[in-house]
């Protein structure tokens, strides 16, 4: 096993629970890794600890058919390094005078709060709101502003620092050239914090063309809006593009820094009002909607008319924290945090208010998020759900939009935005769904030929079925071998399951289960008939055996239990185009789960139809090309159109 040390810098970590859950793959196969080596441990004597990045990283390879190069992945987390968001800067600004100031700040070992605090005076002497600033003048705390809440704000952040820590050498930061953008300050913040930093607070820079579009579909002159997690305040700064009294801004965030900077960025927007900005360093999940929040006696505060961010996702919380949020949000038992804030914001918004939030697109069909769907189906009509693909620098997680409107009304459609593509759903289906998933890859025609299908008669492999998982040796090159030796039998990788059949095996064992790490009964492997499918894989891809072969842990096994419903009509069934297309789109996984497959239909056709499709089959097993009247036979039997099968096949060849 290898073990990592916890350091004061490395304090984004998750237990096993959360890394199995974020895979998609349960807590044994998280430890099989671990002991093959593919994931690092933190040292813990009694529990696996693992980096979230470490994790992610993982994830991403899966994705990217690159797991067998894990174990010379660095760790993300652990990085000492920085990355500029340069992908978000305006044209025509230099990222040469970016560097730059990041170099001066490097070399000098100034402290992140002190470089900006330099840095937004900088930016407040080009506003006017400040003049000729010397760092004599930050040391006598003489300063001089037009505007006297920016001039406390600065003089407290000050003080907080410490006149002590400003050297005469630190001077360029505030003259040297800035960009000047929206959260020009915020900017910079990102570009000073270490990667694993951001990966650790979820603090990433959200494209502004993404903000501007929420605002525009929400926000009007005299709207209330909340950031819950506002870091430096772009969502605000957006908000206030369109509201005209700064006091109906509200934001809350738990970096101190951020918070600094989004009350300047606000301060500065509104630089000819006299306010006090309603923005504060608290954590909203425990802290807001009380009335002293903002010191302001609101009994208004938890009525937004908007609620928009980009929360952090997979944070890590503190033992006590996890208590704390356990008892606040019973119904959260994922311990994700996006989904507190979404479970806050909705009881926060008015009825009839909006929220919008930028999440990953896992919120929409994993199963540990099933609890966080429920809520927001049961309170909230779901307006929009918009695919934005991968939208965070260094970030692989496919994004999404989500947009709620408070209230319960019934029979709502959703509109789903995809590519180039627009369509809508019937919010109810959702609420009928396993898991309540949001399966937002159907349009409507989709829609109307999967419950074609489904509306035969059918019957499921749910609780019909035994299942097995590959084996895993725990030492592949001790136990397995590429060359043929007497006493050693084929056992088959994933990649080697094609449709109906096994392609030739690349690899060798000896079968000495007490030897292996994990291995499933041995009746399983030995079944007189059984199915064997990729686990890893966009596409339902199951390969007929009765030949009791044996099967490595990215090829894992089925074993149908229905009375009367012979296995090779099942195999025909899911290997289908049909059933390609429902996987598609229901799921969209990278991954055959057993949860899918346990939802596909089999219809109860007659004996007849059932020795046609078998008849099909073992010619395919025979090496004869019959995929295509195969498939066709099948489609014949739901009934399914020529415009309607036309429309799978086009999709099937994408």
């Amino acid at each position: 096993m290898q073990e990592l040390t916890i350091t004061n810098k490395e304090k984004n970590i998750i237990d096993i629970e959360k890394a199995s859950s974020f895979l998609g793959i349960s807590t044994a196969t998280v430890r099989n890794w671990v002991k093959c080596g593919h994931l690092k441990t933190y040292n813990n004597e009694r529990r696996y600890f693992f980096s979230l990045s470490d994790i992610e990283n993982i994830k991403s390879n899966i994705v990217n058919g690159d797991f067998e190069k894990l174990n010379g992945r660095a760790n993300k987390s652990k990085a000492e390094r920085t990355f500029i968001p340069d992908e978000y800067l305006k044209d025509g600004i230099s990222i040469d005078d970016i560097n730059k100031i990041l170099d001066f700040v490097s070399k000098n070992n100034i402290n992140t709060s002190l470089s900006l605090l330099l840095l937004s005076l900088n930016l407040l002497q080009k506003e006017k709101i400040f003049s000729n600033i010397t760092i004599q003048n930050l040391i006598t705390q003489n300063l001089s502003s037009t505007n006297k809440q920016i001039s406390e704000e600065i003089k407290a952040w000050l003080s907080d620092i410490g006149v002590d820590n400003v050297k005469d050498e630190y001077s360029f930061l505030l003259n040297c050239s800035i960009p000047r953008q929206r959260d020009t300050l915020g900017f910079f913040y990102q570009s000073l914090l270490l990667e694993g930093e951001k990966s650790q607070g979820g603090s990433y820079y959200t494209p502004e063309t993404i903000v501007n579009e929420i605002i525009k579909d929400y926000v009007k002159t005299d709207s209330k809006v909340l950031d819950p997690c506002c870091g430096t305040g772009q969502f605000l700064l957006a908000f206030a593009d369109t509201v005209e009294n700064p006091k109906n801004i509200y934001g809350v965030d738990i970096d101190e820094i951020a918070v600094r900077i989004a009350r300047l960025n606000i301060l500065m927007k509104y630089k000819d009002q006299n306010f006090a900005p309603n923005i504060v360093c608290k954590n909203t999940l425990f802290e807001i909607g009380s009335y002293d929040l903002f010191s302001l006696n609101d009994e208004n505060i938890r009525d937004f008319d908007v609620i928009a961010t980009n929360p952090p996702w997979g944070v890590h919380f503190s033992k006590l924290d996890t208590e704390k949020l356990k008892t606040t949000y019973p119904e959260i038992t994922s311990l994700e945090s996006f989904s507190y804030f979404l479970k806050k914001s909705i009881e926060l918004l008015k009825d009839g208010g909006f929220i919008s939030f930028i999440l990953p697109e896992s919120i929409l069909n994993v199963k540990t998020h099933k609890d966080i769907r429920e809520i927001i189906l049961k309170n909230t009509h779901i307006k929009k759900v918009s695919c934005l693909n991968r939208v965070f620098k260094n970030v692989f997680t496919p994004v999404i939009r989500l947009d709620l409107e408070k209230n319960r009304i019934e029979n709502t459609q959703i509109e789903i935005f995809k590519e180039n593509e627009k369509y809508f759903i019937e919010q109810s289906k959702w609420k009928n769904n396993i898991d309540f998933v949001f399966d937002i890859h159907a349009n409507g025609f989709d829609t109307s030929i999967i419950d074609k299908i489904f509306d035969i008669q059918h019957t499921t492999l749910s609780n019909q079925a035994d299942w097995a998982l590959g084996i895993v040796t725990g030492n592949n090159k001790a136990y397995i071998t590429s060359e043929k030796k007497e006493g050693l039998e084929e056992i088959y990788k994933g990649k080697e399951v094609d449709k109906f059949v096994l392609s030739n095996p690349s690899n060798y064992i000896q079968f000495t289960p007490e030897k292996f790490q994990q291995v499933a009964p041995i009746e399983k492997y030995r079944a007189k008939e059984k199915l064997i499918y990729r686990f890893i894989s966009k596409y339902l891809i199951f390969a007929y055996d009765d030949k009791q072969k044996l099967t490595l842990n990215s090829a894992n096994i089925v074993i149908p239990k229905i009375p009367n419903y012979p296995i090779k009509v099942i195999v025909a069934l899911l290997n289908s185009s049909p059933y390609q297309f429902i996987f598609q789109k229901k799921f969209s996984s990278i991954k055959v789960l057993r949860n899918h497959i346990e939802q596909m239909p089999l219809p109860l056709w007659n004996k007849e139809i059932f020795e046609i499709i078998m008849k099909l089959v073992d010619d395919i097993i025979a090496q004869k090309n019959k995929y295509e009247e195969l498939d066709n036979y099948i489609m014949d039997q739901f009934s399914l159109t020529e415009k309607e099968k036309k429309h799978i096949n086009n999709f099937n060849i994408k």
